[in-house]
């Protein structure tokens, strides 16, 4: 019986158990050149690379989602509004932070999702957290303290915030999306969410007067590649390996990013980080890696 199931697998008929490693791989590196591509899209206002990131991934996953959109009943489309208005939150903060704070800083300020997940299933849920939680949560928080308050190399104190801000409106996506996609489908759930966030973006762009276009070809090609792989590529990939990778150790896969993202802004716009971004980094990462573990929450990533 044995041989039969990993013949019908698929992935390990033929040796080839390297496949979903693969193709985790592809995923992570797509969301970590998220931070990248939004800085070679210099001609575009934060809130409108927020605008057109949500915008084109409604325009792709509109046709998908169509025949299942009349199956969410109303607390469905309830909590998808909740949803969408977290995402557009944190892509208006973390976006606006990568103006003005180096992307080691952001990305992994940002990248402290599952601590406020953890801490608001203990406030909110009333869910019981391990003491390993509780050391992961204070670790995490002195490596954002020291990033925050230390004097790092082009950061700064604003855009470090907005940062952590994303990574705290990021949580009440995650929360959010579990609760709905009890009933809903990943396209149908994506689409609502994606399009609440870009109306929300866009009524942000009316209100403060953001141009939407007339933008440089390069510009254009930043947007384009930022809805192809870090929006629409990234998430896809990392949620498919779920099904031959257990939640765990992909949520502690994802923890590469941070290190991703830094290593592609060095190469790719001369960032050096500096000697105090290490240990405050090594702390976060430490911290998100212990709540991960001790918690069996599918992971989702939102840069």
């Amino acid at each position: 019986m044995g041989s039969e199931e990993a013949k019908g697998s698929g992935w390990a008929a033929g040796g080839r158990t390297w496949i979903p490693w693969a193709v985790l791989a592809g995923g992570l590196i797509s969301v970590s050149a998220s931070a990248v591509l939004i800085r070679f899209a210099r001609d575009a206002h934060p809130l409108a690379i927020a605008f057109w990131r949500c915008a084109g991934a409604v325009i792709v996953l509109g046709p998908l989602a169509g025949r299942g959109l009349h199956r969410i009943d109303r607390r469905g489309w309830s909590v998808s509004l909740a949803a969408g208005l977290f995402l557009a939150v944190h892509f208006a903060t973390w976006i606006t932070s990568l103006e003005l704070t180096t992307v080691a800083a952001s990305v992994l300020l940002v990248s402290t999702t599952p601590i406020f997940v953890g801490a608001a299933s203990w406030l909110v849920f009333k869910e019981k957290l391990s003491s390993t939680a509780w050391i992961g949560i204070l670790l995490t928080f002195v490596g954002a303290g020291v990033i925050g308050g230390g004097d790092l190399s082009g950061s700064n104190f604003t855009g470090d915030l907005l940062a952590l801000i994303g990574g705290a409106t990021a949580a009440g996506y995650v929360l959010a999306g579990r609760a709905a996609r009890r009933k809903l489908g990943n396209v149908e759930y994506s689409f609502v969410t994606y399009a609440v966030s870009g109306v929300a973006v866009l009524g942000l762009c009316l209100m403060v007067g953001t141009p939407l276009w007339g933008y440089r070809a390069p510009t254009w090609t930043a947007l384009v590649a930022i809805i192809i792989g870090p929006q629409l590529l990234g998430h896809t990939l990392i949620n498919y390996v779920l099904k031959q990778i257990d939640a765990t150790i992909v949520s502690v896969a994802i923890m590469v990013e941070p290190l991703i993202a830094t290593w592609l802004a060095f190469v790719f716009l001369d960032e050096v980080p500096t000697l105090l971004v290490y240990p405050a980094g090594l702390a976060i990462i430490a911290g998100i890696y212990l709540v991960s573990t001790t918690r069996r929450d599918t992971p989702e990533v939102v840069t």
